[in-house]
């Protein structure tokens, strides 16, 4: 949906996903991120490593300051063991192969650090947007039904490598004008394949819910920020890693 901004991550939000290792002196790891999330952890201090499959964005990652990004794959990451504090995954969970990333993510972290998994959804409870919905359904069954992927995170509260996991949802707003919905309207191929009388009449509907539904602060579209933060367990390692005076020690 087209919107005249979009939400921005919370400070403390991602404070709570790392469990407070975002300062300096941190290490943190962000998987697969977009350049608007990667620059937000950055922001805050802790050094970052952004691992992106796509050559073209690891370059965009790699110009943000604090970020070191490099090109390659979540499930084998080109890294040493026990060597960062917190691994961030945001809205990209459910796109990974659980089986090969999380045992990935539990080799480069330190010992009881944490794993911070995240996907900001849009909140359709809210009656205005029940509205918009139904009306943009007349025309087209599947809109405004979009599979954020959540589901996936069963995967990693499953998971023995994170036994101990929390979850904390936190309610956004954005801003939005009548014209950001017309727009979004109009771009459904279903709005666009209806003869030019039906194709009006529908998105002159869209333009009268927008008016009778804004309050004195104008339209806000409602997201809900899912979160959930998970210990790594080294005990349950296949090849268990040990720390010692001397470096590191992998047993084989």
């Amino acid at each position: 949906m087209a919107v005249s901004s979009t939400p921005r991550f919370p400070s403390d939000t991602l404070e709570w996903l790392t469990a407070g290792c975002l300062e300096p002196g941190y290490r943190v790891i962000v998987l697969s991120p977009t350049v608007s999330y990667c620059r937000t952890v950055a922001c805050h201090g802790a050094d970052v490593l952004a691992v992106h499959r796509d050559p073209d964005t690891a370059a965009k990652l790699n110009r943000i300051p604090g970020v070191v990004a490099v090109c390659g794959s979540p499930e084998s990451l080109p890294l040493n063991p026990c060597t960062f504090d917190a691994v961030l995954i945001h809205q990209g969970f459910h796109e990974l192969a659980p089986g090969l990333v999380l045992p990935e993510i539990a080799r480069v972290l330190r010992p009881d650090r944490v794993l911070g998994v995240s996907w900001l959804v849009r909140d359709d409870t809210v009656p205005w947007v029940k509205r918009l919905a139904a009306l943009l359904r007349t025309v087209d069954d599947h809109a405004m039904s979009g599979d954020y992927g959540t589901d996936s995170v069963q995967e990693l509260a499953s998971n023995k490598y994170f036994p101990d996991h929390e979850h904390i949802s936190k309610r956004l707003w954005v801003s939005v004008d009548r014209d950001s919905l017309i727009a979004m309207a109009s771009s459904l191929p279903a709005v666009q394949d209806l003869d030019s009388e039906s194709r009006s009449e529908l998105l002159a509907k869209v333009a009268a819910l927008a008016n009778d539904s804004a309050g004195t602060s104008g339209l806000r579209l409602p997201y809900k920020l899912e979160c959930w933060r998970a210990w790594v367990d080294h005990n349950e390692l296949t090849t268990p890693i040990r720390p010692d005076n001397n470096g590191l020690t992998i047993t084989l």
